[in-house]
């Protein structure tokens, strides 16, 4: 087995003790274990339980950001069409990726260098972001990340009030297409 297939197996096999047992069972023994390989493989590949949880995040978020990018290439032609996508998918992340999810969020929070990580995180957003807007807004470094982290930080909002049940899905959505649309068009 190639090292990334392995890295596969032991992040799927994260993913199963988290959805199975919380992530206060998560070690890098269970890991291995429930992989079938030895401890110090788990080891190799991420050293740390806080390395393994930033894995298992990236990994779950790898995935969802692969399902925009595809949506944004075979769908986009319109400023509205982008912003249309960016935001369902936001909001739709908040809901598909599920309590795994929030349960290696709030764990990563728990072991103290959350800020970097966070930082990580909005960073490949912000990213996403001014790459999908790109071909219909035109932004200087300085303007365009600041923006992007304003739309982020209204993305976020929205999402985990819609996830608590405070709002719809629909009405998170459709504000947050919104905010998008009119900072946007002010550029």
């Amino acid at each position: 087995m190639s090292r990334d297939q392995r890295r596969t197996q032991l992040l799927v096999a994260a993913a199963g003790i988290v959805r199975d047992e919380g992530t206060d069972a998560l070690t890098l023994a269970r890991v291995a274990e429930r992989a079938g390989v030895t401890k110090p493989i788990a080891y190799e590949h991420f050293e740390t339980r806080t390395g393994l949880l930033r894995a298992l995040y990236h990994h779950f978020d790898a995935h969802r950001i692969e399902a925009t990018l595809a949506d944004l290439e075979q769908r986009a032609d319109s400023l509205q069409a982008a912003v249309s996508i960016l935001a369902v998918a936001y909001v739709d992340c908040a809901f598909e990726s599920g309590p795994e999810f929030a349960s290696i969020s709030a764990a990563l929070a728990a072991t103290g260098p959350q800020d970097v990580f966070g930082h990580e995180l909005r960073e490949s957003y912000t990213e996403l972001f001014c790459s999908a807007l790109a071909p219909y807004r035109a932004f200087s470094a300085k303007d365009g990340k600041g923006i992007m982290l304003g739309l982020i930080g209204a993305a976020d909002a929205l999402a985990q009030e819609a996830v608590a049940g405070h709002i719809s899905r629909k009405a998170a959505i459709t504000a947050l297409t919104q905010i998008m649309l009119r900072v946007l068009e002010r550029k």
